[in-house]
């Protein structure tokens, strides 16, 4: 049995909304007989609030499981500009690793980038520790950053840069959350042997028993599932949803810093065929895509989403629904022709977004024959099982 310090600035299970890839992997270290400690935020990602039982607390400590789970302060309420941002960046640094610097002393640091601070101070903490050290990046900042406008500060950049090489330098290990993330860790010269592409998958064990939710039961439901943020062009569902065939629905569900605007936009322009929905737990999300006829992948026509492969199309795959998938020609693309599971559409253009819907609405049995496809697909390559103990593999060998 090794001790294993596992740090991400978000850490959600199947009972809260998001992405449960850390909880996934966590667990799965854990059933192996490594005593895992997990150092997070208490701050809800989503919402950017802090729950009434963590308030005046910097570092709370709580067993979930077998895991034991040191959660601690990082700032509220930020938004997308950078001061903010780095304010809650820093601040979950460094609480992270003062929970470090308590926790008991590791025989292997994992962290998981972004954010890029949090994984710059955990890779000291391994270091100061003298721990094997994983580097998981499952975005390549800061060029992500600086590609959609985010970060323009050229001594903002040249710090992000520092921190990024520092991490690659340190890491015994860095694990790849998709090929073009890899290949953007390999081309800044870290060797391509050190570098294992373990990518997000299906939960073919969460919400496994789910039934459908009470949904527009007469309508046609084209469905999106996931964070209302800046990378999705979610804008582009409102274009699609003015020029729809009467008795189709847009449902987006989730949260996020666009969405008060995207709420604003189709109330202005009186859209009562779009339908938005809280962020649900993660183990509701099948029930929500059992109700789905479609599901829908909008993206930003920027390069920089080539190499998207997000974890909500595992989830549309799993639930055996059709994709509509609106990216720059790239990894969503291909897996989408891979896999037969929908159709791909040029990123950022409601009209062929709508036509897209249009088509699988005139076209049962080939939706379904496609959201057949895309299930078998997945559960032969993408089983999150078989992935965590890829990940698990990966911990090991350095054990």
């Amino acid at each position: 049995m090794s001790r294993i310090t596992y740090v991400s600035q978000y850490f959600v299970s199947a009972d809260q909304p998001g992405g449960v890839r850390h909880w996934q992997h966590t667990r799965a270290l854990a059933s192996r007989g490594h005593d895992v400690t997990v150092i997070t935020s208490y701050v809800q990602h989503k919402e950017r609030t802090i729950a009434p039982r963590y308030r005046g607390r910097k570092i709370v400590t709580e067993q979930e499981g077998d895991l034991r789970v040191m959660r601690t302060y990082s700032t509220p309420g930020y938004g997308v500009d950078l001061r903010s941002r780095a304010a809650n960046y820093g601040s979950f640094a460094f609480w992270a690793g003062v929970a470090a610097a308590r926790a008991p002393r590791p025989d292997v640091v994992i962290a998981s980038s972004p954010s890029l601070p949090a994984a710059a101070a955990t890779a000291g903490i391994a270091q100061a520790r003298r721990a094997r050290f994983v580097l998981e990046v499952r975005d390549l900042w800061p060029d992500s950053l600086v590609e959609m406008g985010l970060l323009s500060n050229p001594r903002a950049i040249a710090a992000a840069r520092r921190m990024e090489r520092y991490c690659y330098r340190r890491a015994d290990r860095i694990v790849a959350l998709t090929e073009g993330i890899r290949d953007g860790v390999i081309a800044a010269g870290v060797p391509a042997a050190k570098v294992s592409l373990i990518t997000n998958g299906v939960d073919l064990d969460i919400g496994a028993d789910s039934e459908p939710v009470d949904l527009a039961p007469d309508e046609f439901v084209a469905m999106y599932v996931g964070a209302h943020g800046t990378y999705s062009a979610l804008d582009t569902l409102l274009g699609a949803a003015r020029v729809a065939d009467p008795g189709v629905r847009f449902v987006l569900v989730g949260g996020g810093d666009q969405k008060a605007g995207l709420v604003a936009r189709a109330a202005e322009q009186g859209l009562d065929n779009v339908t938005f929905i809280d962020p649900v737990p993660k183990k509701d999300v099948p029930s929500w895509l059992a109700r789905a006829d479609v599901c829908l992948l909008p993206y930003q026509d920027v390069p920089l989403f080539t190499g998207a492969l997000p974890n909500k199309a595992f989830d549309y795959l799993g639930a055996g629904r059709p994709i509509i998938a609106g990216a720059p020609i790239g990894e969503l693309t291909r897996l989408v022709e891979a896999s037969g599971c929908g159709l791909n559409i040029p990123p950022e253009d409601p009209g062929a977004l709508s036509a897209a819907v249009a088509a699988l609405r005139a076209d049962p049995e080939g939706a379904e024959r496609m959201g057949a496809a895309g299930r078998a697909w997945v559960r032969e390559h993408y089983d999150r099982a078989a992935l965590a103990r890829r990940f698990v593999s990966v911990v090991e060998s350095l054990v």
